[in-house]
């Protein structure tokens, strides 16, 4: 039985040793190196916290290898890790320092002069300056994950905060196995699998990627961001590795559609679509099921305070381009409650009401911060006779006459406009199933009491509000509507809604801007 994620290493670098395991744009290293790679990094670790247990690393690395060995080098040691992006905005970077007070900060060479401006009394470790010559002790390794157990920290990583502090949400080793391991059976992933990983390491979707990689000898491509500016050469280099498997957030998908990527280059042998992170539109993927009528197909929902994913579904019938396509069920080990007024449960069909979650797959909170820690992760108001949590999701949701979960908004973007109850995501899938709308976006005005829709396409402007009124009731109809030239996306890669709002809600109530 499996109880650290270290173990998926220890047994595919025996298996699998001379395997490629990943692959960046500089180098790629098998799963034997990785270990040795990975045991380097905790024995300098272990030298600077003098073998202390679950200490906080902050890893300000590029997407990279390195930052893979850097994670599990964390792991090896006794530590957690938290990654954050050498892109990301320094007022960020250090409201994430503040929460996480790391004991160490892991960067390079090449950035170690930007960690010392936020680092604080943090140590900083510069990759190149111990990998090379550092050897390691398999006993003091051994001794530090002797004392571990499957309920310590993995890793935090921090998502937006509604007052605008990042919240760290805490991960641990249990969690992650596991989702990795239900992931694995249900959609049988194996050594033969090769993944491309698109999102992030900041982002919960790459934990698949990584340790999915790690436990069943699979090899993955690590795709920096600044990649996508070219799809093209993106797609050219998973068709060169033969990738098989893909976990991709809708915009990244909905990119190569737009752009009739999959119409004009070779195609890689994908088997395994999977999306996650947010809504997935229907046109957009009903081009992709063209060019693979033999894949499977999954729409993967989860919040980052439920690892990754906690409900699925399984693509099994044909659906139109304005079909809203739903979430599926609970992952095994998982349930999912739908919650109403007075915090009643709902399981009959269309009636919307909270989606709540239980299981091994919760966080263990928001680190540094019990407050929020107790607003949303509460007692299970279905029974009173135990401790028992399940975490509020906030997202708005109900079943369909198949008992299938279907997504309808955030609750936060449930808006009163004109008297009426508008989920903003409803109008979000009826301008992107307009012909010629590529990406799509609605905004609430508060300050005017108007809806305002952000688009990028062909279409024209009185075009996608002709449509709109055939599809919407007339009170959802938005009061204003701009066609962009490029679509804003935040660096998870979904659409940025809050600086959309900043830039379209911030006028005067005939839409000058202030």
């Amino acid at each position: 039985m499996i109880h650290l994620v270290t173990e998926y290493l220890e047994d595919t670098a025996v298996r699998f040793p001379d395997k490629v395991a990943f692959v960046d744009d500089a180098r790629e290293i098998t799963f034997h190196a990785l270990r040795r790679e990975a045991l380097q990094v905790a024995h300098r670790l272990q030298e600077v916290t003098e073998g202390a247990q679950q200490f906080p690393v902050l890893v300000y690395l590029e997407k990279s290898i390195s930052c893979v060995a850097a994670f599990l080098g964390t792991a090896y040691a006794g530590g957690f890790y938290s990654p954050v992006d050498t892109k990301m905005p320094a007022a960020r970077i250090g409201k994430i320092v503040q929460t996480l007070r790391p004991r160490i900060v892991l960067t390079d060479r090449a950035h170690r002069e930007d960690a010392e401006a936020f680092a604080g009394t943090a140590a900083i470790l510069a990759y190149e300056d111990f990998l090379e010559e550092t050897p390691w002790s398999e006993d003091a390794v051994a001794a530090s994950l002797s004392r571990m157990t499957d309920t310590d920290i993995l890793y935090v990583l921090f998502t937006s905060g509604s007052t605008g502090t990042p919240k760290g949400v805490i991960i641990n080793h249990r969690a992650v196995i596991d989702y990795v391991e239900w992931i694995t059976a249900t959609y049988h992933l194996d050594g033969a699998t090769v993944f491309a990983n698109q999102a992030q390491f900041y982002f919960d979707v790459s934990v698949q990627d990584i340790f999915g990689t790690l436990r069943n000898g699979s090899k993955t491509l690590l795709i920096k961001n600044r990649m996508f500016v070219a799809p093209a050469r993106v797609w050219k280099w998973m068709f060169e590795h033969q990738v098989n498997t893909i976990e991709w957030v809708p915009s990244m998908l909905s990119l190569m559609a737009n752009f009739d990527i999959l119409g004009h280059m070779a195609l890689p042998p994908l088997k395994n679509i999977f999306f996650a992170g947010e809504v997935m539109p229907m046109k957009q993927l009903n081009y992709w099921r063209r060019y693979y009528p033999d894949a499977v197909f999954a729409n993967l929902y989860g919040p980052t305070e439920c690892t990754v994913i906690c409900a699925y579904y399984t693509l099994d019938r044909e659906f139109s381009d304005d079909d809203v396509l739903p979430m599926g069920r609970a992952c095994e080990n998982c349930e999912a409650i739908v919650l109403g007024a007075e915090d009643r449960r709902i399981t009959n069909p269309g009636t919307i009401g909270e989606l709540c979650i239980r299981g091994t797959c919760l966080s263990m909170g928001y680190y540094g911060d019990a407050e929020k820690t107790a607003e949303a992760f509460v007692q299970n108001p279905l029974q009173a006779n135990y401790p028992e949590k399940i975490y509020r999701t906030g997202d708005i949701v109900k079943y369909n006459e198949r008992g299938e979960l279907v997504y309808v908004s955030r609750k936060d973007f449930q808006i009163k406009h004109r008297g009426y109850r508008i989920e903003l995501g409803e109008i979000d899938a009826a301008a992107t199933a307009v012909e010629g709308v590529d990406y799509a976006c609605c905004l609430f005005d508060a300050a005017h009491d108007r809806l305002v829709l952000v688009y990028t396409g062909a279409a024209m402007e009185d075009d996608v509000r002709q449509a709109l009124t055939e599809r919407l009731q007339e009170y959802m109809i938005p009061a204003k509507i701009h066609r962009r030239a490029a679509m804003l996306f935040n660096l998870n890669g979904k659409i940025d809604r809050k600086a959309l709002t900043e830039e379209y809600c911030a006028g005067d109530a005939d839409g000058t801007k202030v």
